[in-house]
């Protein structure tokens, strides 16, 4: 009996091997042999493995691993990840408001969206998520991210980050808020002749929503424009370009894309006549936050001398993704093309390639580059001074980063770090002062939220004066005489150690937070950027100054 189960066990593994062996085969001839050992290897684990394996799953993680040995920005989406990056687009989510990627096992912060409820308490690109309700998020999925991070508005989620650029572990209490997908956060006249706009990313409609804020600005008087794209993390390119148009003359170059591989991908962009805002001056302000889409435009107007750039080195992403879809919902989102600006700068970062790569490229992109460490006399450049900020008039570098020339502009080794560090560089490189940790504090604990609802709650407050009417709320309000007594009654609820001295150090800057959340609460989101950007922000002073010596409609 045993001999008869030893010759059919024996046949049956014979006839198994021969079907295997039909199926590894199959196709051998018109597969290369690298492309032949992705199937067989797919087929050996989906066939012999010793667990049960889901062939979806399977097939996601062979194409994650793949991307993941390519640029940060290719990636891999399963069809949830589809379907909530659409809605990113269409709206109508809630969440708490980040760009994020998973590198070795780890839920890194990519960006946080400009507005959103984590920019709100300071979460900052390249933090890392440790923990999310008390429950680590070390090994966690794209999916349990989405699931865990995502839901009803005004509910809270804490979460337990790490700083890599301080070594600092903190924790956040973020409440969830409706992210807009609107794109223009604010626009709004600065003074009788000068519009503000601000873009927080290009979507689809960016454009249309532009031209109209426009149209709306020049019927209020408007000659001279601000774009703010700080914070801006990109978007469609091609919503870039069309708003990079209202700015420029019939056929001027405002980028264009190459791909070693595919001539399809070799696009030259140019601008079209129209009756946008062709004359009159115009200041772009961006900082390291400020990629992709937002470069492309900065790019542009900087190249074709049509405004000054202010603000920081911006973050170097020049690569273009374009999205495959796989018929089960899935899609890959891969890098087709480099593209360049005008003058041919090809602004992306370096990087390296692999899960290593990634984490440190995401994690450079926290580390300021300061014009100090760069220039053998910074003095040279300085071109305004003060206790807050020191401005250098940099526009000259832009120019030497393509044609190097042999000087003592760059100390040895300095030329190579500012092109490695990739972005556009500003005309006027702005440097401001850090804030105080104990401010730091307040910000990241949501303090200023607590001190506002406070402030509102209280029916003495003098901010019942000022309800009606958003300007004489600017006018008009100022710090309540209590806030030293909020401030410490806030500290001792969220168990922070009252600093005497940093509040009297940082006592106007605390005052003028809670000002511009109380804006927010009464106002709106546009009333809250309105008292940052007319009573604090130190580059709109840079801008007025810049403009007022004509220098924005020179270059």
């Amino acid at each position: 009996m045993s001999r008869i189960l030893t010759v059919i066990v024996m046949v049956v593994v014979l006839v198994f091997g021969i079907f295997l062996g039909a199926r590894l085969n199959r196709g051998g001839d018109d597969r290369s042999g690298s492309e032949k050992k992705i199937f067989d290897a797919y087929t050996l684990i989906r066939d012999l493995y010793v667990d049960d394996v889901q062939v979806d799953s399977l097939a996601g993680a062979g194409i994650r691993g793949m991307v993941e040995s390519l640029d940060p920005h290719s990636v891999y989406l399963d069809p949830e990840e589809v379907s909530f990056s659409q809605a990113e687009f269409d709206g109508n989510f809630d969440g708490i408001g980040i760009e994020f990627d998973i590198i070795n096992d780890t839920l890194l912060v990519v960006t946080p969206l400009s507005g959103g409820p984590s920019a709100a308490v300071g979460i900052a690109a390249g933090d890392r998520i440790v923990a999310i309700d008390s429950v680590s998020a070390i090994g966690i999925t794209h999916q349990e991210v989405l699931r865990k991070l995502r839901g009803k508005r005004g509910t809270t989620v804490k979460l337990k980050v790490f700083r890599p650029l301080s070594g600092k572990v903190m924790d956040f209490l973020v409440t969830r808020g409706r992210i807009s997908t609107s794109s223009i956060d604010a626009a709004f006249m600065i003074d009788k002749s000068t519009g503000y706009i601000r873009l927080s990313r290009f979507v689809a409609t960016t454009s249309k929503e532009f031209r109209k804020a426009l149209e709306t600005l020049r019927k209020q008087g408007m000659k001279r424009l601000i774009v703010d794209l700080r914070g801006n993390p990109g978007g469609f390119l091609e919503e870039a370009v069309q708003v990079a148009d209202e700015f420029l003359g019939k056929e001027r170059l405002v980028v264009y894309t190459k791909s070693t591989k595919n001539a399809v991908e070799d696009v030259r962009y140019e601008s079209k006549a129209g009756d946008g805002f062709e004359s009159g001056s115009v200041v772009v302000l961006v900082d390291k936050g400020s990629a992709s889409a937002s470069e492309i435009l900065a790019g542009a107007i900087q190249d074709n001398k049509r405004g000054v750039i202010i603000g920081e080195l911006t973050f170097g992403k020049g690569l273009v993704q374009r999205q495959f879809e796989f018929t089960d919902g899935s899609a890959l989102r891969l890098t087709v093309s480099r593209y360049y600006t005008p003058s041919g700068r090809q602004i992306q970062r370096t990087y390296r390639k692999g899960g290593a790569g990634r984490e440190s490229y995401y994690k450079d992109a926290i580390v300021d580059v300061h014009p100090e460490k760069l220039f053998t006399d910074p003095g040279g450049f300085l071109y305004l001074k003060n206790k807050d900020i020191s401005v250098y008039a940099t526009g000259s570098l832009s120019g030497l980063l393509s044609n190097p020339v042999n000087g003592s502009t760059f100390r040895e080794g300095q030329y190579d770090l500012l092109k490695d560090s990739g972005g556009i560089i500003p005309d006027y490189w702005v440097i401001g002062r850090p804030y105080a940790e104990f401010y730091q504090e307040l910000y990241r604990t949501g303090s200023f939220e607590y001190l506002a609802q406070r402030v509102l709650d209280d029916p003495q407050s003098t901010v019942q004066q000022y309800r009606e009417s958003l300007d004489r709320f600017m006018s008009g309000y100022s710090q309540e005489s209590r806030l030293e007594a909020l401030v410490i009654k806030v500290c001792a609820e969220k168990k922070i150690t009252f600093n005497k001295r940093s509040f009297l150090q940082e006592q106007k800057q605390i005052a003028l937070a809670v000002k511009a959340r109380l804006a927010h609460r009464i106002f709106g989101a546009e009333g809250q950027i309105r008292v940052y950007i007319m009573q604090s922000d130190p580059l709109i002073e840079v801008a007025a100054k810049v403009m007022g010596s004509g220098e924005a409609s020179a270059r």
